[in-house]
């Protein structure tokens, strides 16, 4: 047996080829969760390639792990590896239940003692779910390295009295300069 971190891959490739990437993911997930459990999976095709994004769930102490797995990861034709959630902007909607457009959100920075702590202006905010959908629409929008900066992450309503609240889309120019 190969001391490979991928070696379960390489004998699985055409077995992992032939799922759905729902299906991949999820042993993906199994797998590099046996490496560490901080260590997460995507798993899309894409025009015929089947790609796959190892994370940290913006566990900044994993990230050398994942970026270390990732030059580890096999060569193998019509499969790509990447390291860490990339950026995406927030020209998207999130389907949770319901559509939300990611660029009708809004945020009030705050530093604090631990950070930056960002507040989420939503349009909904008795809903249900908000705290983890709120930081995979930030993660998603600003990537996962960039999310890791944030100390915080609240949920809130867009009230009369939020005069500074900025673009969602200056999410990430914000935390590059005050983080």
């Amino acid at each position: 047996m190969s001391d490979s971190p991928w070696s379960w891959l390489v004998s699985r490739k055409d077995e992992l080829q032939a799922m759905t990437p729902a299906e991949a993911e999820a042993v993906f997930r199994a797998e590099l969760a046996k490496l560490d459990a901080g260590l997460d999976a995507d798993v899309s095709d894409e025009l015929g390639e089947r790609k796959v994004v190892v994370s940290a769930n913006r566990d900044a102490a994993l990230f050398d792990r994942v970026r270390e797995l990732v030059a580890a990861a096999p060569a193998m034709p019509r499969w790509s590896f990447s390291a860490l959630r990339p950026a995406r902007g927030f020209e998207f909607e999130f389907h949770a239940g319901r559509n939300i457009d990611a660029r009708a959100l809004g945020f009030v920075p705050r530093q604090t003692d631990e950070g930056l702590v960002v507040r989420l202006l939503v349009p909904n905010p008795e809903f249900e779910g908000w705290a983890d959908i709120a930081w995979q629409i930030v993660e998603a929008g600003i990537g996962e390295e960039a999310a890791a900066r944030i100390a915080g992450l609240e949920v809130d309503a867009r009230g009369a009295e939020d005069d500074h609240v900025l673009a969602i889309e200056s999410l990430p120019k914000y935390v590059a300069r005050h983080t």
